[in-house]
């Protein structure tokens, strides 16, 4: 039968009251960076927390995903804009040797031979020539750490359960909906935080929200990402160079059969025989069953003939195996919120801070058309949903129009959304006051007071080790380039 001519029918659903699980200050729903930004913060300030996460680890796209890639934490001239919770994340797996990133020293740098080496090793380091803050880390340490500062902060966890709708009286949230293997039970609340990536609160509420996606954008893509091991990457990388034409040919003819023809460096101390392979896959919706279902098997089909195709062809993965696929679908865009303030390709335009700016990104590229200027601000309001009270959304979902979020929803954006959130959430409660009426000074001060950047105020922002472990020379390839005058724009 065509499922199309069953989408209109209903039935009554059975077993309408639902077990009260938990009653607290503040739920978050989803666990990926936005969430753990807004939990760990809610906490810190005193709120009762409970973060509820459909899978059995935290961390998202950055560690699921196996989107382990936290970039353009500083703007062109090596200033540092994303810092807080981002940077006690990366500070933690510092110290666990579990991440890769240019020393701070040569932020800024434009030295040939300083790119030329950085941008062989990881694109997200090098931006206009420059050499800017982007680290690569261990997707698996990450799950760990993420639970010790949820547990540090005294965040009550739920994972392996799905949030499924809001609780609503009237225009307010009072609590969360979420499926589990105990069944259905709810979580009240005074506040809800909708970390889900992709608004899926939204549509249980009378806010407004967007879908549109250019399909050009890179956020219209959904991607399933996998690592190969065992593989000897310089072997790989000699026959490359030395074979240029040959290497085009027969990327050109794996591209042809569906196949994947670029990956990464892992980069990690220990795993120089590790390779990311990150592809895209265009979708009708990213909110869409089907073709969620559809993007999975296809990908799965096409990192198989990928090894295979390597396997065979590339000198240096004769030995190689499929190590890890990521256990998330990689997804980019969905649902945008209408908030109070929407973030806007004008706003890429205009280099005034907001009154209440909650957090400083960086610029992907001065060279793109629609960026003019090296730091875009966002307003707190943009978290807030036009219409409904005691909701914040603080994830990909946040209030702007497409072209914005293509630049502006990466794992270090969602986690400084995700902290500005949980902060106001619990200076709110600390007030009496509801989230949209919260003292501006008030949150400002206090995301200072946990090393956020915000303009007009000294950077107090530096990584903990700036002789990093991990500008030590790799195993194979050319060792780090020396340039003690290497020269930064001022």
């Amino acid at each position: 039968m065509d499922r199309d001519k069953l989408t209109d029918r209903m039935i009554p659903e059975p077993n309408k009251n639902i077990r009260i699980a938990r009653e607290c200050d503040v739920v978050v729903v989803g666990g990926g960076p936005g969430g753990i930004g807004a939990a760990v913060a809610a906490a810190r300030n005193g709120a009762k927390t409970v973060l509820i996460e459909r899978y059995g680890y935290l961390g998202g796209m950055g560690t699921g995903g196996l989107v382990t890639i936290i970039p353009c934490l500083s703007d062109f001239n090596g200033n540092m804009q994303i810092a807080g919770i981002n940077q006690e994340w990366i500070d933690r797996l510092d110290k666990r040797e579990a991440c890769s990133y240019p020393r701070q020293e040569i932020w800024g740098a434009d030295d040939q031979h300083l790119i030329e080496y950085w941008n062989d090793r990881s694109f997200f380091s090098v931006r206009e020539e420059k050499i800017v803050y982007s680290v690569i880390i261990d997707a698996e340490v990450s799950k760990c750490l993420l639970n010790d500062m949820v547990n540090e902060a005294k965040v009550k966890t739920y994972l392996h359960a799905w949030g499924t709708m809001p609780l609503m009286e009237g225009n307010k949230a009072v609590g969360v909906v979420f499926e589990s293997k105990s069944g259905r039970q709810a979580i009240m609340a005074k506040i809800v935080i909708d970390s889900t990536g992709d608004g899926d609160l939204l549509p249980f509420t009378p806010a407004g929200f967007d879908t549109d996606i250019d399909p050009k954008m890179r956020i219209a893509n959904l991607s399933l990402c996998f690592w190969i091991d065992n593989v000897n990457l310089q072997k790989c990388e000699d026959f490359r160079r030395g074979n240029t034409a040959a290497w085009n040919q027969m990327m050109e003819d794996l591209t042809s059969q569906g196949g994947i023809a670029g990956f990464f460096r892992s980069n990690l101390p220990n795993q120089e025989n590790v390779v990311w392979f990150h592809p895209r896959y265009s979708c009708k919706s990213q909110i869409d069953l089907e073709e969620l279902t559809r993007v999975e098997m296809l990908g799965r089909e096409r990192m198989l003939l990928t090894h295979d195709y390597f396997k065979k062809n590339i000198p240096g993965f004769e030995s190689s195996f499929i190590v890890l696929s990521s256990p998330q679908l990689g997804t980019r865009g969905a649902r945008r919120v209408h908030g109070d303030y929407m973030v806007t390709e004008q706003d890429l335009n205009n280099d005034e801070p907001f009154e209440d700016t909650i957090a400083v990104f960086p610029d992907l590229d001065r060279g793109k058309a629609s960026i003019k200027h090296p730091l875009t601000y966002i307003p707190y309001r943009s978290l807030l949903p036009k219409g409904v009270d005691n909701l914040l959304v603080a994830c990909r979902a946040f209030s702007s129009d497409q072209t914005a979020n293509n630049f502006f929803n990466l794992i270090p954006h969602c986690i400084a959304i995700g902290e500005a959130a949980g902060t106001a959430a619990a200076l709110a409660l600390d007030q009496s006051v509801a989230p949209r009426d919260v003292d501006l000074a008030g949150l400002r001060a206090r995301l200072l007071a946990q090393n956020v950047i915000l303009p007009g105020y000294p950077r107090k922002n530096r990584v903990k080790n700036p002789e990093a472990y991990t500008y030590r020379a790799p195993r194979f390839g050319r060792p780090p380039p020396k340039a003690p005058n290497a020269s930064k724009s001022e």
